[in-house]
C-alpha cells in the first residue's frame, strides 16, 4: 500500500505543481472568491458550513450579491454545465447540494460543472457577484482563491490521516499549512480525548493555522414548504435516510427531544421509489408516528409524494462553539 500511496503523492505533487508553473491557465475572478474544502475523501460536513457561511453574509450585508460554484460531482451536468437560479423544480439528477442551495437560497446562482473556470467566468457576465463561494474547492487550481475554509473531522480515526490508498486523504497533510482556517467540524459527537488529539495533532502539522471548533445543531423540523413542523415531543417517530453516516441523523433527533420509534436506512444516495414511499407511509400512519428524514433526502423526494406522507424534514446547522462566527474570520473580504 505505501507504494501505491507514494505514487499517488508523486502525482498529486505534479498535478498541484502543473498550474503553479503554468500561472497564466489561472483565472482570477472580479469577485473575492472564498472556498470551503477539506483533505479527505468523504463527508466532513461541508454543506451545513457553506449554509451557515451564506447566512452570515446575507445577515452582514443584505445587498451583498453572493454565487456559488460546485462540481456536480456524478451527475450528468458535471463535464458540461447547468444553472439553479429562482423558485421551481429542477432535474432530480443534480446533486444533493446543489438542490438544497437552490432550495434554501433560490435567489443565489449555484453553477454546477466540473469546470469552475470556465462557470466563474459566465457568471460573473451574468450576475456580477460581490463573492464567489467554491464548494469542495480546496483541490480545483484553475481558480485564484482568496480565502480555504478547509474542513477536518473530528470523529475521524488517526488511521484515515493517511494518503489514498492507506487512508482517506486526496492531498499529504503538508497542504494544511496552505489553509487560512481550520474547522474542526462535528466536535458534538466526538469525546473530549479525540478533540484534544485532533487540535494537538492539527497544530503540529500546521502550527500557525487558526483552528475552529465547530459543532452540528438541530435548527428544527419543517415541512416540505419551508414552514416549521408541529411535532408533539412525545409522539413517536419512524425516522428514514439514504445518507453515508445515519447514526448523525438519529442523534440529532435525540438531541432535539424526540423518541425515534422505528428506522429505516437505504444506501448512500439512494433515489426513492413510488413504492418505497408508499410502504413508509402505510407504516407510520398504522403505527401512528410522524415520518421524519433529512433534508438531503426530502430534496430527491417531490412536492405531491412528501405533501401526500406528511413529510417532516429534519434541517441542521453548523456553528462554532465559541461565539465567534464563520466570517468574523474573513472580515478583510466583505
Amino acid at each position: 500500500m505505501s507504494i501505491l500511496a507514494n505514487i499517488y503523492s508523486n502525482l498529486s505533487f505534479l498535478e498541484r505543481n502543473f498550474f503553479d508553473f503554468f500561472y497564466f491557465l489561472k483565472y482570477r475572478p472580479k469577485a473575492k472568491v472564498i472556498s470551503i474544502g477539506n483533505l479527505s475523501m468523504g463527508g466532513t460536513g461541508k454543506t451545513p458550513v457553506l449554509f451557515e457561511i451564506i447566512k452570515e453574509l446575507q445577515e452582514k450585508k443584505p445587498d451583498l450579491k453572493l454565487m456559488v460554484l460546485t462540481r456536480g460531482y456524478r451527475c450528468p451536468w458535471e463535464k458540461s454545465f447547468y444553472e439553479l437560479y429562482g423558485k421551481g423544480e429542477h432535474p432530480f439528477e443534480l446533486t444533493d447540494e446543489a438542490l438544497m442551495l437552490n432550495n434554501r437560497f433560490p435567489d443565489i446562482p449555484v453553477m454546477v460543472g466540473k469546470n469552475r473556470h470556465h462557470a466563474a467566468i459566465l457568471g460573473e457576465m451574468r450576475y456580477q457577484p460581490d463573492i464567489i463561494l467554491l464548494d469542495d474547492g480546496f483541490q480545483y487550481r484553475r481558480l485564484y482563491k482568496d480565502f480555504d475554509f478547509i474542513l477536518w473531522d473530528a470523529m475521524s480515526t488517526p488511521d484515515e490521516a493517511r494518503l489514498i490508498p492507506e487512508g482517506r486523504l486526496r492531498e499529504p497533510i503538508e497542504r494544511l499549512k496552505q489553509a487560512n482556517v481550520i474547522l474542526l467540524t462535528r466536535c458534538e459527537s466526538a469525546s473530549k480525548e479525540q478533540i484534544e488529539f485532533w487540535i494537538n495533532w492539527l497544530s503540529q502539522n500546521a502550527p500557525k493555522i487558526p483552528i475552529i471548533k465547530a459543532q452540528t445543531l438541530c435548527e428544527g423540523i419543517f415541512k416540505y414548504d419551508g414552514t416549521r413542523a408541529n411535532i408533539d415531543k412525545k409522539a413517536g417517530l419512524l425516522a428514514f435516510s439514504a445518507i453515508g453516516n445515519p447514526k448523525s441523523f438519529y442523534e440529532q433527533l435525540k438531541q432535539a427531544g424526540y423518541t425515534i420509534l422505528s428506522k429505516k436506512e437505504f444506501r448512500d444516495h439512494h433515489r426513492f421509489t413510488e413504492k418505497e414511499l408508499e410502504e413508509l407511509t402505510k407504516e407510520a400512519q398504522s403505527k401512528n408516528l410522524a415520518l421524519v428524514c433529512t433534508e438531503k433526502d426530502a430534496i430527491k423526494i417531490k412536492q405531491k409524494y412528501a405533501e401526500k406522507m406528511d413529510l417532516n424534514i429534519l434541517r441542521i446547522k453548523t456553528k462554532p462553539l465559541s461565539k465567534d462566527s464563520f466570517i468574523s474570520f474573513i472580515s478583510n473580504l466583505t
